[in-house]
């Protein structure tokens, strides 16, 4: 079965020219099975190589079918919708359901607080729908509405609030817990940078404003 551990080998060889990975794990899995096949029908071959083999196989067999399922079509709800096309556009679907799934959405009535000046914030919120305002001692007020972040100083910062933050209509808005937020964050770099980009545009946007 010589002829088994040269197309293995070849494949092998192929495989590592193969810039996708999906694609990668296909061939190295065909060439897993080529070579069970060649080990195990070769004489005198001790059964321990065929076992390794075995679990070579499987190995890329689970990961083969984890990036056949993260690359499945994925179908965004409304608000997700909105915010991929607006806010996260540089976020795999996935990925944004994912960051989403670590927050909550809350809703606010017209006239209510949503972030004291001065009082300690432990989370970082994005509007989905409604109006707030920002409400400065010293400049005029900002008006925030879909795709702007709240609290987003005080988040990176660990700062209590220089401002007030009002809603001025129904508001709804996706809170994310602090803590949760950076700890999904430590394991999900393209989400953090993504992340980071964001808060840095919505930053950059209220200073100008």
């Amino acid at each position: 079965m010589s002829w088994a551990l040269h197309l293995a080998n070849a494949c092998y060889v192929v495989s590592y020219a193969v810039k996708d990975i999906l694609w990668l794990r296909f061939v190295t899995l065909f060439a897993s099975v080529i070579t069970v096949i060649g080990v195990w029908f070769m004489p005198g071959a001790p059964r321990s190589l065929v076992i390794w083999q075995v679990v070579f196989f499987a190995i890329n067999l689970v990961r083969f079918v984890q990036l056949v399922h993260d690359r499945r079509p994925v179908r965004l709800p409304p608000d997700a919708r909105r915010l991929a096309a607006s806010v996260f556009r540089g976020l795999r679907p996935r990925d944004l359901l994912r960051l989403l799934a670590v927050g909550e959405t809350r809703e606010h009535a017209p006239g209510e607080r949503v972030i004291a000046r001065g009082e300690p914030l432990d989370h970082l919120a994005i509007v989905i729908d409604g109006t707030a305002r920002v409400e400065l001692a010293d400049r005029r007020a900002v008006e925030l509405s879909h795709g702007a972040f709240i609290g987003e100083i005080g988040y990176l910062t660990g700062k209590p609030p220089a401002a007030d933050v009002v809603a001025v209509t129904a508001l709804r808005v996706v809170r994310w817990p602090c803590a949760a937020l950076r700890a999904f964050l430590a394991s999900h770099d393209d989400t953090r940078t993504a992340l980071q980009l964001v808060l840095g545009a919505d930053l950059a946007a209220k200073l100008r404003g």
